[in-house]
């Protein structure tokens, strides 16, 4: 069943790169449901899934994969891990894709949210229902409220409703996810370079003697872009982000809740408390 009660028929996981789409695997392996994993190649490794029933793919054969979802029987689909994007001419299409390629001609001509959303309709389109991760398995999202022992502060959550004003503002132009600010003041936005190298360029700063963050000061936030499809690209942190901006002297991180995926919610809270950081979901 899906979290909002749907009943849900045989399920695909296409896996990319990273520890979700495993995380996810053995979610469902507890709860008694056995998924076909369609592991795209480059990104995520089959032997990583087990004795799970995996098998990889190139972008370039998805109408191979299309045979044997319906050979399956597979009705319900969730993607799930991180794929850097394609060059349409890198596709190297086999003969049973080509005649998808129209289709994704047109969702490549746009950024990636746009590239995504086509993604989903011409699933939708081939009769599968499109699931997102935090329907199949919430446990892997942001609560809200603190992860750890430690909430921020009311100077802290003033900081945060800042920093997700200014994403939300944002949102139109269809950058980052995610953004840093200190001293009532915007240091970091992210863009193509992801989360961590953004944290990294502002412990560069830091290092140099650039930037001067106090001590309870300065913290991070993620949240979806408005409209954002949260099926196919849903916002993360994990370890290494708890690490980073401990070292970049952060205080902690905002995020918003069942909106941004945390993993293991009581390893990273632990994580948190280890590092003198906060981890906050907000509503």
């Amino acid at each position: 069943m899906s979290a909002a009660g749907t009943a849900r028929g045989p399920l695909v996981l296409i896996a990319g790169a990273g520890e979700y789409p495993l995380r996810l695997a053995r979610i469902l392996s507890d709860q008694g449901e056995a998924p076909f994993i369609a592991a795209l190649e480059g990104a995520a490794d089959p032997a990583a899934f087990g004795d799970a029933d995996v098998r990889s793919y190139r972008l370039g054969q998805l109408g191979s994969l299309l045979g044997e979802l319906r050979r399956r029987g597979v009705s319900d689909i969730v993607m799930l891990g991180s794929l850097p994007r394609p060059s349409f001419g890198s596709l190297r299409p086999e003969a049973s894709t080509l005649q998808y390629l129209p289709y994704f001609a047109r969702a490549f001509r746009g950024g990636d949210d746009h590239l995504l959303r086509g993604v989903v309709r011409f699933f939708e389109e081939q009769g599968f229902r499109v699931h997102g991760p935090a329907e199949i398995a919430p446990e892997l999202t942001a609560p809200r409220g603190p992860l750890g022992r430690k909430p921020a502060t009311a100077k802290q959550q003033a900081l945060l409703e800042h920093g997700f004003s200014l994403l939300a503002a944002l949102s139109p132009f269809d950058i980052g996810q995610a953004a840093i600010l200190a001293d009532h003041r915007i240091i970091a936005v992210e863009a193509a370079e992801g989360t961590d190298a953004m944290i990294k360029r502002v412990a560069d700063l830091v290092a140099r003697g650039r930037l001067k963050i106090g001590k309870g000061d300065g913290v991070l936030v993620k949240a979806p872009k408005k409209g954002q499809d949260l099926r196919v690209d849903m916002p993360a942190i994990g370890p290494d982000t708890l690490r980073n901006i401990a070292e970049a002297g952060l205080s902690g991180i905002g995020l918003r809740a069942g909106e941004v995926l945390v993993g293991d919610r009581a390893a990273l809270g632990r994580q948190a408390d280890q590092l003198g950081l906060f981890i906050e979901g907000s509503a």
